[in-house]
């Protein structure tokens, strides 16, 4: 499931599932109505489809087996913003914590759309964005962020970077995967820099 654009919700497929579940018997069941759920539909349960339908979901579903439910939702965003010409950011939760080649999926697409958009993928323990070559400046709110974080040069053969605001900072390190990444750091500040010659993704922990 992800957010766009104030609290517009799209579930991709089985997602509205996980969303039903997670409120089942609550008065919030009534409160977290997605706008759409989009994909194949080969996961979400009949009941489930009905129950939002009835509280004014809209349910698409896409057969092409070429692509992934979750690329089939940012085709769905890209068509409303073609409606509105508003660009909109994505937040995408639980990303993370289930079939390892599905996360890898999902970062794949913080490559792929990275001249596009801004994608957050969060899971209920981290947060995960890309950081495109250049100089970048985080603000961290450490009241629900942290203490460990991580930079992770994925997808390249080495990054080279620097940092400040962490435990363990980098002077233009070189990393790579089979010789030096930096995880399990810590935030020492409510500000972190880094700088990195190569996309690299950054990773931090969440206290939710």
């Amino acid at each position: 499931m992800f957010s766009i654009h104030f609290g517009k919700t799209i579930c991709a497929d089985g997602g509205g599932n996980q969303l039903y579940e997670a409120f089942e018997g609550t008065d919030k069941q009534q409160m977290y109505i997605p706008h759409y759920i989009r994909g194949d539909l080969d996961s979400l349960r009949d009941d489930v489809k009905d129950f939002y339908i009835s509280k004014g979901a809209e349910v698409e579903r896409d057969p092409d087996q070429n692509s992934t439910d979750f690329m089939k939702c940012i085709e769905l965003v890209r068509r409303k913003e073609r409606e509105s010409s508003v660009k909109h950011e994505i937040v995408a939760l639980g990303t993370f914590g289930g079939r390892v080649d599905q996360a890898m999926s999902n970062i794949h697409y913080l490559y792929k759309l990275k001249n596009e958009r801004r994608i957050y993928l969060l899971s209920d323990q981290n947060m995960t964005i890309l950081l495109d070559k250049g100089k970048h400046q985080i603000h961290c709110n450490q009241a629900i962020e942290g203490p460990s974080c991580g930079i992770i040069p994925i997808g390249i053969e080495r990054a080279i970077v620097t940092t400040t605001g962490l435990e363990w900072n980098l002077t233009n390190s070189s990393t790579s995967f089979g010789e030096m990444i930096s995880t399990s750091n810590h935030l020492t500040n409510d500000i972190v820099m880094i700088e990195t010659d190569s996309p690299i993704l950054w990773t931090v922990e969440l206290k939710i």
